[in-house]
């Protein structure tokens, strides 16, 4: 009897040791909030649409997509921040994520209040202007900043889409007038409203106005071209002589500090799998990103490593970018 009984125990000990183990699994049980921090109609909006329409069905429940813009993102980064770590609420991390506390006052260093979840996707910086300008490249960028005042639209003092013209500028020998948005869909909108002159945006807030004809892309800010119909004629500033003048940025999503290690990994697989669709990563070329996967552990080092980048430009011009 008891050699029979240790056989039962025996087998029943393989039994639990091939099931699942549930206490790790996570799927989410209703719908998850996804917080953009800018205004419906920019880059970071529009990637996400991609990920609730075509990516949907990679995903166990719907996306609430949440658009919470102003204070140079630092109130939707608030709200992430805030929300609940319990897998239930995602948000959007670019570059400005990690830069916007080296440049002015932040409610948080964000990230260190964020866990980095997934990185979808790089882009590089497009400078644009209005197609009725007479600047049709750097040189005459250059020309024009030297000999009146020119009108920058950025998405915040001292983050991307305001140092590199400002540095322009500035090895130029001259100055340029800075004017600050809500994001990039609010400068395209000043741009095409004659209010400024310039903007250094992602491709996708200014492509579907190159297509129409309204705006002119100058310069691709990589050393690469972007391989998109749109913009595949448009010379990197490399190819114009401006070797120094290289800004890229990436498409990312974090989440509050805290989240479960087993919710990260689900979103972590979702997104992966997601990438590896050519509808999906279609639509995101389409938009001129280079989709481009990072799971949190990797993407945390790509957090760290733009933040070191940005200490060494900031150490240069931080004066300059606020005189005022």
């Amino acid at each position: 009897m008891l050699k029979r009984f240790n056989v039962l125990i025996i087998l029943s000990l393989v039994c639990l040791s091939v099931l699942p183990a549930a206490s790790t699994d996570w799927v989410p049980k209703k719908e998850v909030t996804m917080i953009i921090p800018y205004a419906a109609g920019g880059g970071s909006d529009l990637m996400a649409r991609i990920w609730t329409a075509q990516g949907a069905k990679y995903f166990d429940t719907a996306f609430a997509i949440e658009n919470i813009p102003g204070g140079s993102q630092a109130i939707g980064l608030t709200e992430l921040i805030q929300s609940k770590p319990d897998g239930y609420t995602i948000g959007v991390s670019n570059a400005s994520v990690c830069t916007n506390p080296l440049t002015s006052e932040t409610p948080y260093v964000y990230t260190e209040e964020l866990t980095p979840l997934v990185k979808v996707a790089d882009q590089p910086y497009v400078v644009f202007v209005r197609s009725d300008s007479d600047i049709f490249n750097l040189k005459d960028l250059e020309n024009e900043i030297k000999t009146r005042e020119v009108v920058l639209g950025c998405n915040r003092t001292g983050g991307a889409t305001h140092w590199e013209l400002e540095y322009f500028a500035y090895l130029a020998g001259s100055d340029i007038t800075s004017v600050v948005y809500g994001g990039g869909a609010e400068a395209i909108a000043a741009l095409l409203g004659k209010h400024i002159d310039v903007t250094v945006q992602c491709p996708a807030d200014g492509k579907e106005y190159v297509r129409s004809g309204d705006l002119r892309a100058i310069a691709v800010l990589s050393p690469e071209r972007i391989p998109n119909n749109i913009f595949a004629d448009v010379p990197t500033s490399i190819e114009q002589g401006y070797d120094w003048l290289l800004n890229s940025s990436f498409a990312g999503y974090a989440v509050p500090k805290g989240t479960p290690p087993e919710a990260i990994a689900y979103f972590e697989n979702c997104f992966k799998e997601g990438l590896e669709d050519p509808e999906i990563r279609a639509a995101i070329e389409n938009l001129g990103y280079t989709p481009a996967f990072e799971n949190s552990e990797q993407f945390r080092k790509t957090w760290d490593n733009t933040i070191t980048q940005y200490e060494t430009v900031l150490d240069e011009i931080y004066d300059r970018l606020y005189e005022d």
